[in-house]
């Protein structure tokens, strides 16, 4: 189970802001109210990504899969920090 979240930590934290963007889109509409709450929450993830970077740098690589999870794990975090960065653009924007 241990495995699973270290893999897909940052892939969860991407989903859980883009779930909540999504409501904030959907029913606060496009008030800078709604612009500063999504520039918040992205704020509030991309810190989330970089604690769990942080937590996941030191984690042993002795074996092969553990090398491999590691890599995996801090390939999608670097994936969540860009979605997350996307998905917040068009308050930035707009």
């Amino acid at each position: 189970m241990r495995s699973w979240l270290i893999l897909l930590g940052g892939l969860l934290l991407w989903a859980v802001h883009f779930f909540l963007l999504y409501g904030i889109g959907e029913f606060a509409g496009g008030s800078t109210a709604s612009r500063g709450a999504v520039l918040l929450l992205s704020g509030l993830a991309l810190g989330a990504v970089g604690l769990l970077a942080r937590q996941l740098l030191p984690l042993d690589r002795s074996d092969d899969f553990a090398r491999w999870r590691a890599g995996v794990a801090l390939g999608g975090l670097a994936l969540s920090a860009l979605a997350i960065a996307w998905q917040a653009l068009p308050a930035l924007v707009g």
